[in-house]
């Protein structure tokens, strides 16, 4: 792992602050740059090379708070904070739950780099981070994959499988069947694997090699006994103590993968209550991903182990695809350029 060259920040007059939207985030990253920034940020974070706390939230409302997600990494001479509003009442204006900004700075000058929507960024950095759990724990024979929720973060996941795996055949499920029909025809559009919807969640993972779960469910909708030998789930959606996609069975079930131990322990919904509830105990978390990447953990050791990553999101994996993100800025001319300070 190489750091970054430190680069010279540029006298103050020239100082300009770079606003990256959605559609110019499109143009200047592309989900296989993603997938190696956060594979960096996974390995980098398991390494001690990164700081950051546990994302914290306050109340805004009765339907809602802010979250702040900061951290720093110096030894590429970047920090960041990713601040979210997450609301249940946005879509009542069309506008998603999760809404923000991600921005970068300079660790040596302190300027502020880019500020960059967060929602996009989320959705990238997530899906990367999912492909990149799954190149390192899926069997290297996976074929078929089961998407358990159609929100934002569906496509962009389906996108990343096939990045890394050689997906022939993909189940969907979502509580609205409508919206299920309608993903798939969008899905079996853009894409040459064999796409249908399903009916039950049961239906979608028996037999998959693959599972995604990407629902922010309170109470589990995949359950344990559900789960066969050799399948890999990667738990994404639900990402507080509050939210739990699957039961304390599955979680039982797996060699269970983490992004951040500590986090995990405090945040994961699942783990959690499964802990309590004395299923398993926190000796049950195998490793973090970038220790299974770094050759100190094992990943899977045989086919028939079920192998679940939980992905909680990370800091370190938007201050690395920001910094990526402000390396290309010139490949879309959709970037708007302010200057800072005026």
């Amino acid at each position: 792992m190489t750091g970054s060259p430190v680069r010279d920040p540029g006298p103050p007059a020239h100082q300009m602050l770079a606003v990256v939207n959605s559609t110019a985030l499109a143009d200047v990253i592309s989900l296989s740059e993603a997938i190696d920034s956060v594979t960096l940020a996974m390995r980098e974070l398991s390494s001690g090379l990164v700081v950051a706390p546990e994302r914290n939230g306050i109340a805004v409302s009765a339907h809602g708070k802010m979250v702040l997600m900061p951290g720093t990494m110096s030894h590429i001479q970047r920090f960041g904070v990713k601040t979210l509003s997450l609301l249940t009442t946005a879509s009542q204006w069309g506008l998603p739950s999760h809404q923000g900004l991600m921005l970068l700075f300079d660790s040596l000058s302190g300027r502020p780099l880019c500020a960059i929507d967060s929602h996009a960024l989320t959705a990238v950095r997530t899906a990367a981070a999912t492909a990149v759990a799954t190149r390192a724990l899926a069997r290297p024979d996976a074929r078929s994959l089961a998407i358990v929720g159609t929100g934002s973060l569906a496509r962009p996941h389906i996108e990343a499988m096939l990045k890394v795996c050689p997906i022939q055949s993909i189940r969907v499920w979502n509580r609205t069947a409508d919206k299920a029909r309608s993903f798939v025809k969008e899905i079996a559009a853009r894409f040459a694997a064999a796409v249908e919807a399903v009916g039950t969640v049961q239906e979608a993972v028996q037999g998959a090699d693959i599972i995604c779960t990407l629902t922010a469910s309170a109470a589990p909708v995949l359950e344990g006994k559900w789960l066969t030998a050799g399948q890999h789930l990667n738990l994404v959606g639900a990402s507080t103590r509050a939210s739990r996609e699957v039961d304390d069975e599955a979680v039982a079930r797996g060699y269970y993968i983490v992004d951040c131990r500590a986090h995990a322990l405090e945040q994961a919904g699942e783990l959690r209550h499964a802990m309590e509830l004395g299923y398993v105990q926190e000796k049950h978390i195998a490793g973090e991903i970038g220790e299974v990447l770094n050759g100190t953990k094992q990943g899977r050791s045989d086919a028939s182990m079920i192998t679940i990553y939980k992905s909680l999101g990370h800091v370190a994996q938007d201050i690395r695809v920001a910094d990526a993100v402000f390396a290309r800025l010139d490949r879309s001319k959709k970037v708007v350029w302010v200057p800072w300070p005026a």
